[in-house]
Order: structure tokens, then sequence, then C-alpha cells
């Protein structure tokens, strides 16, 4: 009796010293409320998602996009189309109010294209002035000149070819390239639209350099949530730079395996997240799926979301939970898997014959 109580005493050491070896070893989150207890000490905030909570937890209000630092350009109070060098004009004069479709008395000049030095020739009037005026100063201009030579002309001035304003989009752009600027304001979506973002566009981080200054444009702040000021109009010669997304996905560890996933223009719930690891598996603790995040503007803390999936009904929560940028989830490992951990290590060739010498000096004593 003796012999065997020595022998389960034995047995029951080494079985602990394996089970807190691989708790050592590997990751671990406290799952019941009294292993929680003292998270808050350590800047943690758990947050246990329900059904009745999931719609106001699972969702991230715009947090992960409307808090990327921004300094958006101000828009011009009137957009006015500066003329420039290789407009190419359409002028149209009358000397009577009744003749102005055409016939005697009807003088028309099509096609004067605006020079290097930004000028054009007009028939009587000679060089006109035509850099960074509009159409309307031109044509004041011109009805000025004219007067030396008709009573109270009439003048029109339009740009029949708009040549000489580009604005250029570069970076993780389907097509990168230049847009030419016409009389109708040009807005950074539409130029963005025109080139075709791609799923590793970063919107929140659009640059738009004006005049050696660059200005930071959170575009989908405009676009999910209607940020004033993040759409702005282009001026001549911006230069517009998007980046490349290089934190919009999320990190994965513990029982479900680890790895990242990138969340791609649309988002991803956790249920996808979940999915492309391929499942919860055996080993997984459905009591311990965890999703840590950090709150915008914080540098330490998290506030992390508890989900309990082993009522299976509950399954659909995690469809309504968003994934935020650098999301970090992690799954612990069902106590079950973990005591099975401990007794395979036991069993294994090694930890068997240590075990068997441990048996057969006690049996000698």
């Amino acid at each position: 009796m003796r012999m065997t109580s020595a022998v389960s005493r034995r047995h029951a050491m080494l079985l602990l010293g394996s089970t807190t070896l691989a708790a050592c070893a590997g990751m671990d989150f406290p799952t019941t409320e009294s292993g929680q207890a003292n998270l808050v000490d350590r800047g943690i905030n758990l947050l246990r998602v329900t059904p009745q909570n999931v719609d106001v937890l699972g969702t991230t209000n715009g947090e992960s996009v409307t808090a990327v630092p921004s300094n958006p350009p101000r828009d011009p109070s009137v957009y006015v189309y500066p003329v420039g060098s290789g407009d190419q004009l359409r002028v149209q004069t009358w000397t009577t109010p009744e003749r102005r479709s055409g016939g005697e008395g009807q003088s028309i000049s099509e096609g004067p294209v605006v020079n290097e030095d930004g000028q054009f020739f007009y028939p009587y009037v000679g060089m006109m002035n035509a850099r960074g005026r509009s159409v309307t100063e031109i044509r004041a201009d011109l009805e000025q000149e004219l007067r030396v030579y008709l009573n109270d002309p009439q003048v029109e001035v339009d740009v029949e070819r708009f040549n000489a304003h580009r604005v250029t989009l570069v970076g993780e752009v389907a097509s990168p390239g230049s847009t030419i600027l016409t009389n109708v304001p040009l807005r950074l979506l539409d130029l963005i639209n025109q080139s075709g973002a791609t799923e590793l566009s970063d919107l929140r981080r659009v640059e738009v350099r004006r005049h050696g200054r660059t200005y930071s444009v959170n575009l989908r702040a405009y676009m999910e949530y209607g940020s004033s000021g993040h759409n702005p109009i282009m001026l001549p010669g911006d230069v517009v730079f998007v980046p490349a997304m290089n934190d919009n996905k999320v990190f994965v560890f513990g029982a479900i395996g680890n790895g990242e996933i990138a969340l791609g223009a649309a988002g991803k719930s956790l249920t996808e997240v979940l999915a492309e690891m391929g499942g919860i598996n055996q080993r997984a603790n459905a009591s311990g799926i965890f999703v840590f995040r950090r709150p915008p503007g914080q540098t330490d803390g998290f506030n992390v979301f508890q989900f309990d999936l082993s009522d299976a009904s509950y399954l659909v929560m995690t469809a309504q939970f968003s994934m935020a940028p650098l999301d970090v989830v992690f799954v612990t490992t069902d106590p079950i898997a973990r005591w099975n951990d401990s007794v395979a290590r036991l069993l294994s060739p090694v930890t068997g014959i240590v075990r068997a010498r441990g048996i057969s000096e006690e049996l000698a004593e």
C-alpha cells in the first residue's frame, strides 16, 4: 500500500511539473472573472461581448479611420480656372446685337493658343496677356482694346482645349499619371476614382503636395463618415501620393494558429478572420476567444473583447464584430487540451525513461 501511494505521489509531481512548464512555455490569458480581477491594474479594459451588446461593441465607430492625423488643404472660396500656356481659346466678337449667329458684322477668331510667354495674338489688338488670368478678365481686356475700332464691342471668350494645368497622381493606384484640369472643379475622390484605387491603397493617409507644402488628407473619413475638408479641390501643379497600407491587417495567435491577415479595403469581421485561419479547432477554448485593441491616441493599455462561443448560437456575434487595423486575436487552449499535452509529455520516450527510473528507485527503498 505504501509502495502504491509513493508511486502515485511521484506520478502527480511529474504531471504538475509538466503542466507548469507547458504554461510557462506558451501564451495564456484568463477566461474567468476571478482570473481577470486584476487586469484593470495592468491597463486592460475587458469587455465581454454578448448578443445584447455586440451591435455597440462590434463597430469601430470610425475610430480606426477618423483618428488618423490629418491637415487637409482648404478649398478656394471660388474655384476659377487660370488660363495658361498651351490652352487653346475660342474668341468671338459682335458688332451689333441682331447679328449674333453669323453673317456680316460678326467677326470670329477661333483657336488662338497661349504661347510659352503666356500670351496670344488677336487681330487689331496684338499680343494679349493670358497666363494666370480668368476668361472673364481676358474678355474685359479685349473689349477695352476693341473699343478703339468698334462701337461697344461684345466679346465672348472660352477655353476650347485645356492643356495648361495638370495634377499628378502617384503611389498605390491602378493607373498613376497626370490628369488635365479644366474649368470644372476636380476633387480628390474624383481624381482617384479615375485612376482606380487598389486593395492596398491607404486612403486614410493621402498626401497632397502643393507649393512646397505637404498636406495629409483622410479620404476614407470623407467617404465613410462625410468628414468635411477631406475631399479637397485639386489645383494646378498638385502632386497626390497614395501610400500602400502597411497596418491594415490583424494578427492571430494561440490555439487557432499564428499569422497575420490583411483586412483589405472592405474590412473583415471576426468570423472571416477565424475562418481564414481554418476555424476554431478542438484544442481551442470556446470561452477564451479574445480581441485585443488599443484605443486611438492611446500609447498603452488595451481594450480586450471576450467571446464565449461555447454556446453555438452565439457564433453569430462574431459575424457582427468588425475588425480594426492592428487588432490582435488570441484564442486560448482548452484546459483538457493542456492536460493532454502534459500527459503526452509525460509519456514521451525520454520522460518515460526518467519516470521508470524514478519508480525503480522508489521500489528499491
